[in-house]
């Protein structure tokens, strides 16, 4: 298993989902939120290894019966025939007292949100949703806003937003742990490739990695960058 880098963020959310854990008979329903690369699903991630959590990932037009189907079997449930109502039945047992964290919920609709809100308060499961701010938006349409009301109400304050890390934090995570100490210059180099996001920095200290390996290189610098920010390009151009 890869290693979780504690950052920042990854302990705010271990933080607030601790505090969800806590809130169970009150409002048991947390969220992770930002823009994609900025480390969400690593942080999500770090719930399961830290917390115990378990962990879906949703796709885009993922039925109602595919997410009830997907949450029983990551529960350990062997059965999954039946309705989507029968299956959150026999869920009611399974989750108790347990962590859930749904990945990618910006790919889901009101009507799944409110099923995984009753599991939260009728269940007693604790409840992470993690997805980008598409996330928000059925919580702001007038159309359904009345339905997700009460889920809005539980998330509360519990909620991190994951943003592009500064400098520093770049520095500190995924610089120095596979580079050692570098200048400045070299610093602001691969900050300014990874424009702050924790996936394309990790995308950018592999190709760097490469490169210094291909040219029998030991120490990093903007030239070994612009190589492997050139080798990358063709990659994020199809992505």
């Amino acid at each position: 298993m890869t290693e979780i880098v504690e950052t920042r963020q990854v302990r705010d959310a271990l933080r607030m989902a601790q505090s969800v854990m806590d809130s169970l008979e009150t409002g048991p329903v947390g969220q992770l939120t930002g823009e994609p690369g900025t480390g969400k699903t690593r942080a999500g991630k770090a719930l399961v290894e830290r917390l115990g959590a378990v962990r879906v990932c949703c796709s885009q037009g993922l039925s109602s019966k595919g997410l009830v189907a997907r949450i029983f079997a990551a529960f350990g449930g062997e059965n999954t025939t039946g309705s989507a109502n029968a299956l959150v039945g026999k869920l009611e047992a399974l989750v108790s007292g347990k962590l859930l964290v749904v990945d990618e919920a910006n790919h889901l609709r009101w009507q799944q949100l409110e099923l995984l809100r009753y599991l939260a308060d009728e269940a007693g499961m604790g409840l992470i949703l993690v997805g980008t701010d598409l996330m928000d938006r059925p919580f702001k349409d007038g159309r359904t806003a009345t339905y997700l009301a009460q889920l809005a109400s539980r998330i509360g304050a519990k909620r991190v937003r994951f943003e592009r890390l500064p400098l520093e934090e770049v520095a500190g995570y995924m610089i120095q742990p596979h580079f050692g100490k570098v200048d400045k210059a070299t610093a602001s180099a691969f900050h300014k490739q990874a424009k702050g996001y924790w996936r394309d920095a990790a995308e950018l200290a592999a190709a760097c990695r490469r490169v210094m390996e291909t040219q029998g290189l030991d120490e990093l610098s903007p030239v070994v960058i612009e190589a492997a920010a050139h080798w990358m390009a063709p990659a994020r151009l199809a992505a």
